[in-house]
């Protein structure tokens, strides 16, 4: 276990895009747990943008590697935002700085670099955490309270999904995007979009998996890997569970993203509504659940963690696990041979 820091966590957010705006939240909804003091990123608009969401900061570098030598001492932990392809180098030279880590997903791209990561940490006595925002959202936090009380029974089968379609034409709009390339991106939507359902999936069986199948397609976007990935796993406790993610066609209508099926019922929902059907009933009783940021929260998780010495509900061995789900799928579907 890291040893404990005091409050509040001093932050150096690596990567001022898109997706940080969204950490960002958490840095100004928790000022009192943590506080982002310095930026990273090779965009001097992207640092403007975040500089001016968080109300200022000064500290603002280009190399993540000229910050942590120039802020040592200054900093307890790092809130990685890059391209995936990036994240292990990162992630490698923030714990060789002693410094606690929460990245974004994927935690890496290759059961290698999971490895390296995993040695690193323990070496350098710091916390990771997994960024693995849909943990924290109201209908998958109450699904998994459910399912470990016992309330649907031993679980059979389950499945999730996260589905979206982008206009056909948003690679050729937006060339040159690191996702349209399979070297930096490190695969197709499995590994983006669709790491949020897989994470999910693992999470709610709670059992390793024992074994993976996954068929893939590129129906509309123009990029490199897949825009479509179905994906059968076979956990070791015997359920059954399926991933179903897409940017080419948008959940299908009536489905939810999360649905579970145990031996005395089941639950399935979405956001902050959650059904449950015991066996014998025609109808589910709905759940309104109060409404939380996913993003929000993890980042509260992230600092509560490093203040109190405990290990984040997803860390560097969940990481790995579903990373390893991801290339199992995806060499699974590579092996299929087309009909003529």
């Amino acid at each position: 276990m890291a040893k404990k820091i005091n409050a509040p966590v001093r932050v150096a957010l690596i990567g001022a895009g898109g997706i940080s705006a969204a950490h960002a939240r958490g840095f100004l909804q928790w000022p009192d747990k943590i506080k982002c003091v310095a930026l990273c990123d090779v965009s001097a608009d992207n640092l403007k943008a975040r500089s001016e969401q968080l109300g200022g900061v000064s500290a603002r570098y280009a190399d993540w590697k000229t910050m942590l030598r120039e802020m040592a001492g200054s900093l307890d932990a790092v809130d990685i935002c890059l391209p995936h392809t990036l994240h292990a180098p990162a992630i490698l030279d923030a714990a060789a700085a002693g410094l606690h880590i929460i990245c974004e997903k994927p935690m890496c791209t290759t059961l290698a670099e999971a490895d390296q990561i995993a040695a690193a940490v323990q070496k350098a006595g710091v916390t990771y955490m997994s960024a693995h925002n849909n943990l924290f959202t109201p209908a998958v936090r109450e699904a998994k309270k459910m399912i470990d009380a016992g309330d649907i029974g031993r679980v059979l089968w389950l499945r999730t999904m996260d589905c979206f379609g982008l206009p056909r034409d948003f690679f050729v709009t937006n060339a040159g995007s690191w996702r349209a390339s399979r070297k930096t991106q490190g695969g197709g939507e499995l590994i983006d979009t669709g790491y949020h359902p897989s994470y999910t999936l693992l999470y709610l069986a709670g059992s390793p998996v024992a074994a993976v199948r996954g068929t893939m397609a590129r129906l509309t976007q123009a990029l490199e890997g897949e825009d479509t990935a179905a994906v059968q796993v076979r956990f070791a406790n015997g359920a059954i569970g399926e991933i179903l993610t897409s940017w080419a066609f948008n959940l299908p209508h009536g489905a939810y993203p999360l649905h579970v099926v145990g031996e005395k019922g089941e639950i399935f929902g979405r956001n902050t509504e959650l059904y449950f059907l015991p066996n014998g009933y025609e109808q589910p009783a709905k759940r309104t659940l109060k409404a939380a940021d996913g993003f929000v929260e993890e980042i509260r998780h992230f600092a509560e963690c490093l203040i109190e010495g405990k290990r984040p509900l997803h860390s560097v061995e969940e990481g790995r696990a579903v990373l390893d789900l991801i290339l199992q799928a995806t060499q699974s579907a590579e092996g299929w041979v087309a009909v003529k």
